[in-house]
């Protein structure tokens, strides 16, 4: 039997043998109360049928029904672990890897053990809205999105495309916001939240919420934050500051200046902000997702081949139009209907080295604007029908039209670059010139010859089934793309609540991931195409065991992930992938000794996973190899 088995088997052995005992040597299962019978507040976030959430089905369930592994972080576990921004969040979050690369991708985070470049295989929504970029599918999680006014922020583990379609692969981050609701009528609530630290870094995060008058209700929430960044020049060997001002590498461009500062030494800017805002009219509500990631370069490419005080920036603009009514007591409809606008855009600052004998010193070089405008129109219609007290029906339609960039608009960069202003190649110049004459910008709209025009339709159903002491949900969904063409995932779950303490999962589920606009059509010169790839898919089994006590709630989870058509930033569907996986979550909360203060809450998370592929990178060869 494999180590690696044999450790998952002890792991778990070990847990339940431990939850066995602790439940035995308890008296009492139930959580204490309150002199009216109430749960002490303190405890309610240890009872997980108590917790609701929204995400695992796509309808309001509690915790301990949800057919996946779930996280939830609250509105006051956020205050009391002082995070400051999102990514601080995330890097608490069992199961996530994260890497802070500070550059023009901030943040990198990935799921049980699934590498990746960017977060692009993780759905990431805000309310429900898909807010992964639509040009490369990553969730661009930088310090632009308000804290101020999150209620919640959902997790989901595992693939989830039964109910959301594409991308929904490795697992789901949602954040829940509050809206005016919960405000007096004629009232409005203000939080300012402020932030100020080391390297000039501040920051603001504000909410205004208020009920005017009854049934109508508004939300505006927004953070601004502005750094200098780390100087991480020297630091490292590729970050040498002689690289930086070596006018042999960089010739006439250390001339130039960017947002008033001259090439030639380290600057890393950052300067992010977002807004997030909605008005509701009883089941009627106009919204509007709006944010800017405006950050350089930092530490993300060498000294001798980038000047790093050149600004990358993301924006996205999302307006939408949501209707929920209840047609009858028993059937509910949802509609959506979104815009949307991406753009992916800034200035690079190169030296390529001179390949000609003798001029190996030298480089040629550019300073470029390059330029990705993408768009898309999404309406979505969903419908909701309770049949009896112990069975629930669902399902939805969906239909997505985008308009995506081929290849970045890069005016006078090398050949065969998009070139809207300027001939191809006129931006380069050369270290041994006397002066250097930028290129001009691209044209504000992109030319509709590198474009792209791609259609989705999709539709899902869903069951949900009480038989106690069982609950079991189906569900299947099928995707078309006009590129791609037709995928169908199903998702089955079965619960068994043995008792109030125990309760057993099993899951299986099926999911798909979009090969990205950036790897169909490559995006530059530099980069490799193929607008033949196809989707690449998992299949998830899983196995949860959770145990509720007095001040302890203790789950385990066991999990196999198949991956096939691997999308490889090679621009190629390769090899396949399997992850094996154990997780540990333990929460437990204990009288404070002070007096008249909230309890003392603890967490306990331990992840274990092991990812095989069936092929691998030979660095000695330098080539792709077949086996692990």
């Amino acid at each position: 039997m494999p180590s690696q088995v044999k450790m998952l088997i002890k792991c778990a052995a070990s847990i339940v043998i431990f939850c066995a005992l602790v439940k035995h040597a308890q008296a009492d299962d139930t959580a204490p109360e309150g002199e009216n019978g109430e749960l002490v507040e303190e405890l309610r976030f240890l009872r997980a049928e108590l917790v609701t959430i929204e995400t695992a089905s796509g309808t309001a369930e509690s915790l301990l029904d949800a057919p996946a592994t779930m996280m939830v972080v609250t509105a006051s576990e956020i205050k009391q672990r002082g995070y400051t921004d999102l990514p601080e969040v995330l890097m608490d979050l069992p199961g996530f890897d994260v890497t802070i690369p500070n550059g023009g991708t901030y943040m990198i985070a990935y799921q049980r053990g699934y590498r990746t470049p960017y977060t692009s295989r993780t759905l990431f929504m805000i309310n429900g809205i898909v807010d992964n970029t639509l040009w490369a599918h990553e969730a661009a999680i930088s310090r632009q999105y308000p804290l101020s006014n999150i209620k919640r922020i959902e997790v989901l583990y595992g693939p989830a495309s039964a109910v959301y379609g594409p991308n929904a692969f490795l697992g789901i981050i949602n954040i829940i916001t509050n809206d005016g609701t919960a405000v007096k009528v004629g009232e409005t609530d203000v939080t300012v939240n402020v932030q100020a630290g080391s390297y000039q870094s501040k920051g603001i995060d504000a909410t205004v919420r208020g009920k005017p008058i009854q049934d109508l209700t508004f939300s505006i929430s927004g953070r601004v934050f502005k750094s200098d960044e780390p100087d991480f020049s020297g630091q490292f060997g590729f970050m040498k500051p002689e690289q930086l001002n070596d006018p042999k590498i960089w010739g006439p461009l250390l001339e130039l200046e960017h947002e008033g500062h001259q090439f030639g030494s380290y600057y890393d800017p950052t300067n992010d902000y977002g807004v997030l805002a909605d008005l509701q009219y009883k089941g009627m509500k106009l919204g509007l997702i709006h944010w800017k990631k405006k950050e350089a370069y930092g530490p993300y490419y060498a000294a001798d081949r980038a000047q790093n005080n050149a600004f990358w920036n993301k924006d996205s603009d999302q307006y939408f139009l949501e209707y929920d009514k209840e047609i009858t007591g028993s059937l509910k409809s949802h509609s959506l209907l979104l815009y949307r606008e991406n753009r992916r855009y800034g200035y690079w600052a190169e030296a390529e080295p001179d390949w000609n004998d003798g001029m190996e010193d030298y480089s040629y070089i550019s300073f470029t604007h390059w330029n990705s405008d993408n768009n898309s129109w999404l309406f979505k219609q969903n419908f909701e029908l309770a049949l009896r007290d112990n069975v629930l029906l669902s399902g939805g339609l969906k239909f997505e039209r985008k308009e995506l960039t081929q290849a970045f608009d890069v005016p006078g960069y090398w050949e065969p670059a998009i070139s809207s202003t300027a001939e191809s190649g006129s931006g380069i110049g050369h270290s041994t010139d006397i002066n250097y004459t930028p290129p001009p910008p691209p044209l504000s709209e992109m030319p509709e010859d590198n474009m792209a025009h791609t259609r989705d339709i999709g539709g899902y159903i869903q069951g949900i089934f009480d038989v106690a002491p069982f609950r079991f949900n189906v569900g299947v969904r099928y995707d078309k793309n006009s590129m791609y063409g037709d995928v169908i995932n199903p998702r089955a779950s079965a619960i068994y609540k043995l008792s109030k303490p125990w309760t057993f999962k099993l899951l299986y589920g099926e999911a798909f991931q979009e090969p990205p606009p950036s790897l169909l059509w490559g995006g530059w010169s530099g980069r490799k195409a193929n607008p033949d790839l196809q989707p690449e898919k998992a299949r998830n089994i899983e196995f949860i065991a959770m145990h509720q006590m007095k001040r302890w709630f203790h789950e385990i989870s066991l999990y196999r992930a198949h991956y096939t058509d691997v999308l490889k930033e090679e621009a190629e569907n390769a090899g396949e992938r399997d992850i094996y996986g154990f997780e540990y979550r333990m929460k437990s909360s204990f009288p404070n000794v002070i007096a008249n203060s909230a309890d003392i809450t603890g967490y306990f998370n331990y992840t274990f996973t092991k990812a095989t592929s069936s092929v691998h990178y030979n660095h000695e060869l330098g080539e792709w190899q077949e086996g692990d």
